[in-house]
């Protein structure tokens, strides 16, 4: 899996691309809410984002491997990023309390 932006199209949106078994593998996990409760934002988050992806994307293939390459929002992108965090979390137990590591507190004023 490989993302990064191009500049000179879809401006604005993150170029992500997924072999197959990648594809499968998020849209598994995409599923995964959807199944769980159809009236949570998340599924429905979840079940957007695998229509975006079933839709919109663009199968391709790059030295003889099947992949798809499908662009997506920056919210999109965030979204997908905090689905992914909170499956992790449910699903495997973290090894290490990063938050105190982060370098700057932001001041509520």
């Amino acid at each position: 899996m490989s993302n990064h932006k191009n500049p000179k199209s879809n401006r604005g949106a993150v170029e992500v691309f997924l072999t197959r078994k990648f594809l499968n593998s998020l849209i598994s996990v995409l599923d995964s809410y959807i199944a769980a409760d159809t009236t949570n934002k998340y599924s429905i988050y979840a079940e957007r984002l695998k229509n975006k992806i079933l839709n919109h994307g663009r199968k391709f293939l790059h030295n003889e491997e099947e992949q798809v390459v499908i662009y997506f929002y920056e919210n999109e992108s965030a979204l997908l990023i905090k689905l992914f965090a909170i499956y992790i979390n449910v699903i495997e137990k973290t090894s290490e309390d990063y938050f105190e590591k982060i370098g700057k507190t932001k001041n509520n004023n």
